[in-house]
């Protein structure tokens, strides 16, 4: 796995509203000027409306800064639109339309070089997530996980069916799976780290105001940090709070140092983060607010 200094942006929930569209333009420009490799949006590309065509012209935009994006999905994007303010949509039906929309990229450009994106959707055991992406790059690994907020979609809503409720549960077990595959790919690739990158708040404080809905993953992302001491970054969004700390904390309460967790601007703060990395590990990370003129 080859070592090198390189940068990598995060941006996500948002933009949600006509007066945050100015900022989001100058956010692109900002993103366009830079020197990151990538960015990654952590989700909610959109409140309102959620059809196929507002989100192709909401990807269309994220094109425009001329950087390789990597997307994972957002509880706005689909699981929400049941909500008559943004259509009435059945989720089931939305989630088709951005894995139709968005996915997969089986690479991405970086510096002129091609680097292999495997998805999920690759294991015959869940084909369709083609939303679940890792690649390796600069001796870490990174990966996309598709865990959204509301709940992890298991909100109540007047036409909820059995197959919602199964959805919540496939794609549970396939982000567990696609979790354990990207901490076994570094250990086995002597990786430098792991990334990690979703649209939900999961509650890694685990002072239970996240609910239940969560706890899979928590436990997962814990039995694998037993065994894993390298540095681990954990990027998510959904709570709008540009933050970075070591929340994470084991069943017993002992704080898990080698997790740090990103958490990316959201509206009505516009803004994306740049981070920074070296040989040695994660160097610098700069959040990039945009404020109004």
């Amino acid at each position: 796995m080859t070592e090198r200094k390189f940068s990598f942006g995060v941006f996500g929930d948002g933009p949600y509203f006509p007066e945050e569209q100015d900022r989001f333009e100058r956010l692109l420009e900002d993103v366009r000027r830079s020197d990151i490799d990538w960015w990654i949006h952590i989700g909610d590309l959109l409140w309102n409306p959620c059809t196929d065509d507002a989100l192709e012209e909401r990807l269309a935009q994220l094109r425009s800064a001329a950087k390789p994006l990597v997307y994972t999905p957002g509880d706005n994007e689909w699981t929400d639109t049941h909500d008559e303010r943004v259509g009435a949509h059945d989720p089931l039906d939305r989630l088709s339309g951005i894995r139709r929309i968005f996915f997969c990229n089986p690479s991405l450009e970086v510096r002129g070089e091609a680097v292999e994106v495997r998805c999920q959707s690759s294991d015959e055991r869940f084909p369709e997530f083609c939303e679940n992406a890792r690649w390796e790059y600069g001796g870490f690994v990174f990966a996309t996980v598709h865990v959204v907020g509301s709940n992890n979609g298991r909100a109540m809503f007047a036409s909820r069916t059995a197959a919602h409720d199964e959805e919540v549960e496939r794609r549970t077990t396939a982000a567990v799976q696609w979790i354990d595959d990207a901490f076994a790919t570094a250990a086995r690739g002597n990786a430098r780290g792991l990334v990690l990158a979703m649209h939900a708040n999961i509650g890694l404080e685990r002072d239970g105001s996240r609910g239940d809905a969560f706890d899979r993953i928590l436990e997962d992302l814990e039995n694998n940090l037993l065994y894993y001491s390298k540095p681990v970054l954990v990027i998510h969004g959904d709570s709008h709070t540009h933050r970075t700390d070591n929340p994470f904390r084991d069943r017993s309460g002992r704080i898990m140092t080698n997790l740090t967790r990103l958490e990316a601007f959201g509206s009505p703060d516009i803004g994306w983060v740049r981070v920074v990395v070296a040989a040695d590990g994660i160097k610098e990370i700069e959040p990039r607010l945009i404020l109004e003129e």
